[in-house]
């Protein structure tokens, strides 16, 4: 009647294909896209994937329409650091896409980052509470990107750039890393759980210590 299945058998050890807990992962990204709001914001979302196959989407919003950086510039430029590359450009690829009303995924044309594809990368997620955009006077939970890390040496951004090559940094963030509830508390809200599923130019430097990913070419972050 049943034959064994090794895939299923090895799906029984997850909780599910979302990474949805505050944690420190290693794993891969599989691929990251160029994207632009319609405020003019722009950023870039990045698929990635940990060891044990399960999967987190994140937005990094790194710049506004005038040019402002936001928070999620440094993240980026940690990550690019991480990888040890110092531009990046978007061209056409397949993407990743989510249909409400199938509840299924969907590839389809769009701008991605090359370089960063399949890159092994360590990163931090914190399980962050905030107002849910579905459903008003609710709170929802999310596991949000705040932190990467060079798989190999487990060495943070700062410590790849200063010329260290003893991990230090990440033990400390890791055992300060905890979940993050809302400080202000909507009067009404009530509280529900989901998971982190797709339901939702400058010089160079010659500090960096790493070779350009390509000759001359200018700094090219989104």
């Amino acid at each position: 009647m049943y034959q064994l299945d090794k895939q299923a058998a090895m799906n029984a050890d997850f909780t599910g294909k979302w990474l949805n807990e505050t944690g420190k992962y290693i794993g891969k990204i599989l691929y990251a896209e160029d994207i632009e709001a319609q405020t003019g914001t722009r950023g870039v979302v990045l698929n990635l994937q940990a060891n044990d196959g399960r999967e987190t989407r994140q937005y990094v919003y790194t710049m506004k329409k005038d040019g402002e950086k936001l928070s999620g510039y440094d993240l980026l430029m940690a990550l690019m650091t991480c990888l040890k590359l110092r531009g990046i450009k978007p061209v056409p690829g397949p993407v990743k896409r989510w249909n409400k009303d199938t509840k299924q995924e969907y590839t389809e044309q769009g701008q991605v980052f090359p370089e960063l594809a399949n890159k092994p990368i360590g990163f931090l997620l914190q399980k962050t509470e905030e107002e849910s955009r579905k459903n008003q006077g609710q709170t929802a939970w999310t596991a949000k990107l705040v932190g990467v890390f060079e798989a190999g040496t487990e060495l943070v951004a700062a410590e790849i750039l200063n010329g260290k090559t003893k991990p230090e940094a990440l033990a400390l963030r890791v055992a300060q890393l905890a979940d993050r509830p809302m400080k202000k508390r909507p009067a009404t809200a009530s509280h529900q759980d989901y998971d982190t599923g797709p339901h939702d130019g400058g010089a160079y430097d010659d500090d960096v210590p790493f070779a350009p990913a390509y000759a001359r070419a200018a700094w090219s972050i989104i």
